[in-house]
């Protein structure tokens, strides 16, 4: 039989869409469908791990097949406590050619049945001849019957032609003798202590089922998941975060804040909870947020950030009680009675996953003691060598323990980072009295119990991580995945995760399917102490959150469901803008007001409305009277629309005919608004109507007067503000409203006035006095700017101070200006300032302003360009022809134009910088620790011993006694040595890229002594990362022979690290990619033949915090 005739699929499936099979079996002859149904069912259908509640053969025996209907239901049979029947298609289900055979899951017939009843079954459907129950047809599936999907079977069960014809290849029979069949169901009915067995999670719900929600996935924040769901059910941890003060935080930029929502939200919400706000709230952009980080190194960033934010609040101290323990590292003599000792907190520990088949293994490896001898003795101060054992012991473990299992390391003979995928068992409870010290508190037992299993799916280069937590005492266990929690047995959070090759439980030859559970393990592991569990799993109740808070969280609540209404409901309503008298006063720029940026309206000045389409005009205006609080009669509204020259200007005024006061809003829209965009209203109001009554000009046409808006320039504030408005008679002069003018512009009577109209932003036109309205072309909405007129003195005056003595003089300004940043090239803030400047302005001019700002010399004043990541990038020359917009446009393309500039305030003026070059040097001494920093002008043609020169001017001197008082001159670039100079090198070759620095250090007196067979190898620090290095690095002697416990005295010595901060420092041969750790004291420097791209890296915490970093990848940081 071919595969596609075998395949199981629901009922309403496309004929031609491939099921998913289970199995298929061809027919067995020795076994008799009647007599021998357990045995066939046992080699058709796949093992479980799930025990089964029945078995259970049904035979229906056809006798009229050539009389069945095209659908035909079998008779009903109990298994499992559920009602079934075979659902059966004679002549196939959507085609022709195949017979199609279901089970159906009868209960569901029943109107009294709830809706949500199910069945997990597997099932046999088998077609055999009536006399020979050896000869059969035989498909097998398992599925999970429910509402959804009540029947599941097989499409394309066996050919049409095969049950009326023998078998053209084997000659055997057809299926249908003398009009009859039998058809056999075999069900074996599953049992489900999950509750999602074989689930589709199609309508799937968390919350209904586990009790739990899940976190949105940003894209790559699993990793960020798993670690939230297992401290959200830390309730202990929970409760903590609740407790501390937000009140006034910033939502933006306030992780204590964010956490709280996030744990807030996935109590009480019912759908999963997204974490944008909380990766806002690190400072984290979308790219940030779509990076995988280390889970280790973002839980102590968290936990520092949550650390901090609790001191002095309720909440003090809560991370250290919950999570940090102590440890002991010693060295203890064998032969003589001395032992040297540190102690530590930690918040995790790392155990090792490689040679370890369990935990108790790893922690026996963590405090294992490595015995010093023979050449590698220790030397005990007051003792000499000594034999001695070396170690670290527990001196306490925290009530909740972070283990994190080392999946991750590098593989020396690969030369890059592999995933351990070794298989290493973790217990559900592990006592960890036996690896503490003898003084350490007994007190107390120290049973732990597994709470929480983190876990990743893939490999180095990528995968998927998802949690499995025990959030109660006595409950179930949850996975975690992302957006979905369900509930998990105990195969899949121990046997899954513990790594390895799948073991086969099933007793059979059936091959494993899952392989890839190989690449799928733990990699943390969360263990309470038993003693603390009820007060660490304590619930959280309403009392545990502030007030505040959910005060806070309800209203953003209500307002977010208030938000999906109005999108429900938003084709049943129109959105539209008005202005009235009061938004053209406030405006202070061109236009009757600023329509174009609606999402920087003030409702002050331009208010939206949202009203319903079948609103009638009427109705409208009695809700703008309302809303502005304006009498009806007292104000009509007038369309504002865009002119051809894209001005915006009230038009013409909607009349109250009794057509338009019964037309709906959508009609009215439609008859006044040519095209899509809002409606946009002027309401014309006014105020203290004459006698009462209230009497508007005719509308257009049949009307003489037109409605004009005064705008009032100030050449001595440099502001121009709309001051009212005017009707004026198309045949009246210009002139004749001066006196009008006056009064509204707050002047003396018979003040000269100079009137401009305007037209557009770039075209201010003088109006001649003795036109008429009509003749200068004046409409409706139009507007003229006034100022009283000044003589030629005063407008000289005004253009010598710098400032615009005229309505087109100021108006150019407005329309051409940039607002610039001009920013210290240090970036301090307090002397950051913004200011305005016509583009066309001459560098000098831009000069003279900004000097005049921060008051100093425009000839020393330096301008710098911004580069895309807001840093000072490169210097702009000083050319006199230069405009502000080419300063902006220098180091750009003309479409990326920044309106941003740093500056510098220099020691020497441009013209002596054309000749010069800033060089900053560090001068270390005695220690390459011990550092100051030093900056001088330089000439160009100048060398390097010159720079020494001057540095000795300025009292800079070596200040060892007696050392060898020789200068080494030397170039890093990233906290990396990159090359010496000799003293006779000219400065013109020092780099001035970023990320350089140039040191100054006396030569070490051993290398005066260097011999051939001595060699110089380069040092640099870095943390953790050798790409996020920092400190000050070296060119070191490497001695011939010399034991690794000697370098390490004269690198100590060299970098003057103190020695509670060298005994932390880990050391490696680093190369490109790789790092390979040098943990033998008798290891020999000199053995390893370095390439030239190999160095010796020093990795420590970095004091500085100033570490760099390589390339375009962040470190991982915290920031709100």
């Amino acid at each position: 039989m071919d595969d596609d005739m075998s395949d199981a699929g629901p009922l309403n499936e496309s004929p031609y869409e491939p099921d998913k099979p289970m199995t298929e079996t061809e027919p067995v002859p020795s076994l008799s469908i009647l007599d021998d149904y357990e045995e066939i069912a046992k080699n058709n259908l796949a093992p479980v791990e799930e025990k089964t509640s029945d078995v259970v053969a049904h035979h229906w025996e056809i006798n009229n097949w050539s009389n069945l209907a095209n659908r035909v239901n079998g008779p009903e049979f109990e298994a499992g406590g559920h009602k079934w029947n075979v659902l059966m298609f004679p002549k196939g289900n959507n085609q022709s050619e195949l017979l199609s055979i279901y089970l159906e899951f009868a209960d569901l017939k029943d109107s009294t049945v709830p809706r949500d009843v199910y069945c997990c079954a597997q099932f046999v459907i088998v077609v055999s001849r009536p006399s020979d129950p050896t000869s059969y047809q035989i498909h097998s599936a398992q599925h999970r019957f429910n509402a959804e999907e009540a029947d599941w079977g097989f499409t394309r069960f066996i050919e049409l032609r095969r049950l009326y014809q023998a078998d053209p290849q084997t000659g055997e029979p057809p299926f249908v003798e003398d009009d009859a069949l039998r058809i056999t169901c075999l069900v074996r009915v599953v049992e489900d202590p999950t509750g999602v067995l074989w689930h589709n999670f199609i309508n799937y719900d968390s919350k209904k089922v586990t009790g739990y929600v899940g976190l949105k996935n940003q894209g790559a924040t699993c990793y960020m998941n798993s670690l939230f769901q297992s401290l959200y059910c830390t309730n202990l941890f929970r409760k903590a975060v609740y407790q501390i003060p937000t009140e006034n935080d910033d939502p933006n930029n306030s992780i204590s804040l964010a956490l709280q929502r996030l744990f807030y939200n996935l109590q009480f919400t019912s759908k999963p909870v997204g974490t944008t706000e909380l990766t806002r709230s690190f400072g984290w952009n979308s790219l940030e947020a779509f990076m995988q980080h280390d889970v280790q190194e973002f839980n102590r960033l968290l936990q520092d950030n949550l650390e901090a934010k609790m001191k002095d609040t309720p909440a003090d101290g809560a991370i250290k009680d919950l999570f940090m323990g102590r440890m002991k590292s010693y060295i203890k003599c064998i032969n003589v009675n001395y032992e040297s000792s540190r102690s530590e907190d930690y918040y995790d520990i790392q155990l090792n996953v490689k040679g370890c088949k369990n935990l108790e293994e790893s922690f026996k490896d963590y405090i294992s003691e490595e015995i010093l001898e023979g050449d590698n003795k220790y030397q005990a101060e007051g003792h000499g060598l000594q034999d001695a054992k070396k170690g670290v012991i527990f001196e306490s473990f925290p009530p909740v323990l972070h283990l994190q299992l080392k999946r991750f390391e590098y593989d020396l003979m690969k030369d890059m980072m592999v995933k351990i995928n070794d298989r290493h068992e973790f217990p559900l409870e592990i006592d960890l009295e036996p690896y503490l010290a003898d003084g350490a508190d007994k007190s107390q037992p120290h049973k732990y119990i597994l709470h929480g299993v983190l876990v990743h799916s893939g490999d180095l280069s990528g995968g998927h991580y998802f949690a499995f937590v025990k959030p109660s005492k006595d409950g179930k266990w949850l996975k975690f995945d992302d957006d979905r929690v369900v509930p998990a047995t105990m195969k899949e959070v121990l046997e899954e995760n513990y790594g390895g090759e799948p073991l086969n439980g099933f007793g059979n030859d059936r091959p494993q399917i899952r392989t890839y559970k190989r690449f799928t393990n733990a990699y943390m592991l969360v263990y309470i102490r038993e003693s603390m569990q009820d007060k660490i799993l304590g619930a959280v109740t309403d009392q545990d959150i502030p007030e505040h808070l959910a005060k806070r969280l309800e209203e953003e609540r209500l307002a977010r469901e208030r938000r999906i209404k109005e999108q429900s409901e938003q084709h049943l309503y129109m959105k539209l803008y008005t202005v009235t008298d009061k938004s053209f006063e406030m405006n202070t720029s061109f236009d009757f007001v600023d329509l174009e940026n609606h999402n920087l309206f003030d409702e002050s000045v331009v208010r939206s409305l949202r009203v319903r389409l079948d609103m009638t005009y009427g109705e409208f205006l009695d809700l703008i009277s309302q809303q502005f609080e304006i009498p009806r009669g007292r104000f009509r509204p007038w369309l504002l629309v865009n002119r051809q020259n894209r001005t915006v200007r009230p038009d013409t005024p909607i009349p109250e005919s009794e057509r338009e006061l019964n037309m709906t809003m959508k009609e009215l829209s439609e008859k006044y608004l040519s095209d899509q965009q809002p409606l946009r209203l002027y309401i014309e109001s006014v105020a203290n109507p004459e006698n009462g009554a209230v009497v508007f000009p005719e509308p257009p046409p049949n009307t003489m007067d037109i409605l004009v808006f005064i705008k009032l320039f100030d050449p001595k504030t440099q502001q121009i503000r709309g001051i009212g408005k005017l009707y004026v008679k198309k045949q009246g002069k210009v002139g004749a409203i001066v006196d009008q003018l006056n009064a509204l512009a707050g002047f003396e009577p018979g003040t000269e006035l100079h009137l401009f109209e305007e037209i557009k932003p770039s075209m201010i036109e003088q109006m001649d006095p003795s036109l008429t309205f009509h003749e200068a072309e004046i409409q409706d909405g139009d507007i003229i700017c006034i100022q009283e007129a000044m003589d030629e003195q005063t407008v000289e005056d005004y253009t010598a101070k710098g400032l615009y003595p005229s309505v087109p003089a100021f108006l150019d300004f407005q329309l051409h200006k940039i607002r610039v940043t001009f920013t210290p090239k240090n970036k301090d803030a307090e002397y950051e300032f913004e200011l305005a400047i016509h583009k066309s302005t001459k560098y000098d001019g831009v000069a003279a302003k900004v000097a005049q700002q921060v008051g100093a010399d425009p000839e020393k004043l330096q301008f710098l360009a911004a580069g895309v990541n807001d840093e000072p990038k490169v210097a702009l020359r000083r050319m006199p022809n230069w405009t502000l917009e080419d300063m902006l446009h220098a180091a750009y393309h003309r479409s990326a134009v920044r309106t941003k500039l740093f500056y510098d305030v220099l020691d020497i003026s441009l013209a002596e910088l054309e000749l010069k070059r800033l060089v900053k040097v560090t001068l270390c001494s005695p220690t390459l620790k011990d550092t100051m920093s030093f900056e001088t002008w330089m000439l160009k043609t100048g060398r390097v011993t010159d720079l020494l020169k001057e540095m000795e001017n300025h009292g800079l001197t070596f200040k060892s006694k007696d050392g060898t008082n020789i200068p080494r001159v030397y170039e890093a670039v990233n906290n990396r040595f990159q090359r010496d100079f000799m003293q006779t090198s000219e400065l013109s070759s020092l780099s001035d890229t970023a990320g350089t620095q140039l040191y100054v250090e006396e030569v070490p007196k051993e290398e005066t002594a260097m011999r051939d067979v001595d060699f110089f190898v380069r040092v640099f620090h870095f943390q953790r990362d050798q790409n996020r290095t920092h400190s000050v690095p070296f060119k070191f002697l490497v001695i011939k022979d010399e034991p690794f416990r000697e370098t390490k005295k004269r690198l100590q010595a060299r970098t003057g690290i103190p020695d509670k901060d060298w005994s932390k420092v880990k050391f490696n041969i680093v190369s490109a990619y790789s790092a390979a750790p040098i943990d033998e004291d008798d290891f020999k420097l000199s053995d390893h033949q370095f390439s030239p791209e190999e160095s010796l890296g020093l990795d420590h915490i970095d004091r500085s915090g100033r570490s760099g970093r390589i390339g375009l990848e962040k470190p991982l940081s915290i920031r709100g």
